[in-house]
């Protein structure tokens, strides 16, 4: 990029030089061939009053006036080359001045001038002739195209120092975004500060952004590594306890072992997908449902389980509606029924409510209201430990309770452990 930016500002300087340089240098030749005629012209008048008390024979006190390289010579009115360094015979330029005019032009490549003399009692009346030869006027011209030259030169210098600033000063930050970017993760090194770019700057959020998503994934990829090999060894383990105590003491029903088995596996396919779903950032599909309906299917098939415990699965609330990812609700749900059942006291409630009490744009990623879905039971809350915390506290079947609120937030939700007298787990979500 910084070759590129440097050649960019040479080339529009170069053209913008030439586009200026071919003009001036004919304004340049113009003006100084006008300037030479008048200088030719004053010359010439300068010997015509000189010869007012000269002879005709006294060129060299004449010629002494004028320019060195400046040939002079007298010419009598019938065209006779008298004294000085001329053609013998009068050119045309000459001629006219024999005419009374004063006459300038170039005979060749020379520039030329005549002036008429008058009479006086030095001398008769003659004709003045001062001749410029071309290498002089050649010379002065080369001399002023050197030094437009040299401006042009120097700005085309000027040009390569402040394309070299810029180039230097529009790449400065893209380095760093490329340093900071193939930086470790675990560096936690800041990004660079804005430049006031408005395009760098929009690159820079933009490596700012995935950037740091990339390491939400590589977070949630290590969490789902390191916990969710524990988790589901623990389903897997029972099926096989279960299958070995079947072919140990057959049951007359020798198809019950294998239905149980396989609704098992049917739930630990549904977690599997789910949860590599979460650990790849996959986005999942939505669906607009009644959430007191979705609630009381997916907790159904735990009634049997909370009846045999002697107690109560109950499921009530408001008639809402909203668009949800079904599947990790569900999984949040097992959860934390699961988690009540085994480690909850009395009735499990399953409550469904508008949340009023949250702030959506800052507690959850959604827009417009928030739905919550409280799962509760009699027993305390736990005060001696974090629920969610990364060890210790998950419960013995499912997914545990740190997946399930990793679930919930990949769904744009929050869940919480609610500061009441009985366990209420609440799990919200942006209709």
């Amino acid at each position: 990029m910084r070759r590129r930016v440097l050649l960019a500002v040479l080339l529009t300087t170069t053209l913008a030089v030439v586009a200026f340089f071919v003009p001036a240098s004919v304004a340049i030749h113009n003006a100084q061939r006008r300037g030479e005629l008048l200088e030719l012209q004053r010359e010439a008048s300068i010997v015509a009053n000189r010869l007012a008390n000269l002879a005709v024979n006294d060129a060299e006190e004449l010629q002494a006036i004028l320019d060195a390289h400046h040939p002079l010579a007298l010419y009598s009115t019938d065209g006779q080359l008298l004294v000085g360094t001329g053609p013998s015979a009068p050119d045309r330029i000459v001629q006219l001045a024999l005419r009374g005019n004063f006459a300038e032009g170039y005979v060749g490549s020379d520039l030329v001038a005549a002036v008429p003399v008058s009479a006086t009692p030095a001398h008769p009346p003659l004709v003045v002739r001062i001749e410029e030869p071309n290498t002089e006027s050649q010379q002065r011209y080369y001399r002023s195209l050197a030094l437009l030259a040299g401006a042009a030169l120097l700005i085309l210098t000027v040009a390569a120092a402040v394309g070299v600033l810029v180039a230097n000063r529009l790449n400065r930050p893209i380095d760093e975004l490329k340093k900071w970017a193939g930086s470790r993760p675990s560096s936690k090194q800041p990004p660079p500060d804005p430049t006031g770019i408005d395009e760098l700057d929009s690159l820079r959020s933009a490596l700012v952004g995935d950037h740091t998503r990339i390491e939400e994934l590589l977070e949630r990829e290590r969490s789902f590594s390191s916990q969710v090999s524990h988790q589901l060894r623990t389903p897997v383990a029972a099926m096989r306890v279960a299958v070995e105590t079947e072919l140990a003491a057959p049951r007359p029903d020798a198809s019950a072992v294998l239905h149980e088995s396989l609704g098992q596996l049917d739930r630990l396919e549904s977690t599997i997908s789910s949860l590599l779903a979460l650990a790849r950032h996959t986005e999942r599909e939505r669906i607009d449902c009644d959430m007191v309906a979705l609630c009381r299917k997916h907790v159904s098939h735990w009634a049997d389980a909370v009846a045999r415990d002697g107690r109560r699965l109950i499921v009530g609330g408001d008639a809402i509606h909203a668009r949800v990812d079904v599947d990790a609700i569900g999984h949040v749900l097992d959860v934390l029924v699961d988690n009540a059942l085994h480690h909850g006291k009395g009735d499990i409630h399953v409550d469904v409510h508008v949340d009023v009490h949250v702030d959506v744009r800052a507690d959850v990623r959604g827009h417009g209201a928030a739905v919550a879905i409280d799962v509760s039971d009699e027993g305390p809350a736990p005060t001696d430990r974090d629920p969610f915390a990364d060890t210790g506290s998950d419960s013995t079947h499912g997914i545990g309770l740190r997946l399930a609120r990793t679930l919930a937030e990949s769904s744009h939700g929050r869940l919480e452990l609610l500061t009441t007298e009985n366990t209420t787990f609440r799990l919200t979500v942006p209709v």
